[in-house]
């Protein structure tokens, strides 16, 4: 079973779940990839046996204007039980939640996909799943926009990284995992060492969610001069904590990837602020949270991200 990928699980109906979960599905509709691949969504078991077997959600292309409606294959146990691959697309909160749910069907050769901003759910993860399972990361910086619960548009082209982050997965393995996967959405890049593009990534995530979710600016706006200071004071803490974890980031480096990254995506709204402005829960613990933390474990003052951190708390209760 190991070096087989027949089976494919997409958990979470969100812009990233429903933008794997067609590519990868519509892949295997026209045999690009040989697998059954199915959708695990939160509220599947408030659906009647009429509802699960008529489902569908609407897609737009990347740079097509018309949706076209897809059928939703909704996952049984029995999916679960045969998974060769698990992707989890939910918010970093809900990773442990949703992964404690369907643990006692999961194989232990199941290869599980961790696709989700912010850090230090792998070590929720780990902690419920035997130690030689194999947990991936994966980050991607495809657009995808969720208009309504089940119509999302592909907003921009991007690529994946994925890298194995615990248990055991021979490389001939994970180079047969990636290319399944390129199949489906290209591209995606095997990496030896996932953690340095995750720590890359969230250093970007420290600067752009926080500021444009505490002062309601689109990304763009985050490369004007008055938050310069406070962007240096951001990636310089982010820099002193990555050597702990023997993670050699250069501040200069990290200065010009956030300046260009909100170049790129300057007309978004940044996932944290679109949360917050829709009354709900951020990834804040899992994003600046999770350099505080670091912080306290290695006795580190932090005091720019505890401050964005403890702001964007404040903002989620007070519209909650």
């Amino acid at each position: 079973m190991c070096n087989k990928l027949e089976n494919i699980v997409v958990i979470g109906q969100g812009a990233i779940g429903l933008l794997w979960y067609h590519h990868l599905s519509q892949a295997s509709i026209k045999s690009i990839i040989n697998a059954n691949v199915s959708l695990l969504a939160s509220n599947q078991s408030q659906l009647s046996s009429n509802q699960l077997k008529s489902a569908q959600y609407q897609f737009t292309a990347y740079q097509h204007e018309k949706n076209n409606v897809y059928p939703i294959t909704y996952t049984k146990t029995d999916d679960i039980k045969k998974a060769n691959i698990i992707m989890l697309c939910v918010k970093s909160y809900h990773i442990a939640s949703a992964l404690q749910s369907i643990a006692k069907y999961v194989d232990p050769e199941c290869k599980v996909v961790l696709a989700h901003n912010g850090m230090g759910t792998a070590e929720e993860v780990m902690k419920i799943l035997p130690s030689t399972q194999p947990i991936l990361a994966m980050l991607t910086t495809h657009g995808s926009l969720r208009i309504t619960s089940l119509k999302i548009e592909h907003t921009g082209l991007g690529h994946s990284d994925i890298g194995l982050l615990a248990g055991e997965l021979s490389g001939k393995q994970q180079r047969q995992l990636s290319k399944q996967l390129n199949k489906a959405l290209p591209t995606v890049t095997l990496h030896k060492s996932i953690i340095e593009k995750q720590w890359l990534k969230l250093a970007i995530n420290c600067v752009i969610n926080p500021i444009t979710a505490i002062n309601d600016i689109d990304n763009g706006a985050v490369n004007d001069d008055k938050y310069s200071a406070q962007i240096n004071r951001l990636l310089t803490e982010i820099a002193v904590i990555s050597q702990k974890e023997n993670i050699n980031i250069n501040l200069t480096t990290l200065q010009k990837m956030v300046t260009k990254v909100a170049r790129a995506t300057a007309k978004n709204c940044s996932s944290m602020r679109c949360d917050v402005l829709a009354g709900k829960s951020t990834e804040i613990d899992y994003i600046n949270g999770y350099i505080h933390r670091l912080g306290q474990q290695y006795d580190i003052a932090t005091p720019e991200n505890t401050r964005l951190w403890q702001q964007v708390q404040n903002l989620n209760s007070s519209l909650n």
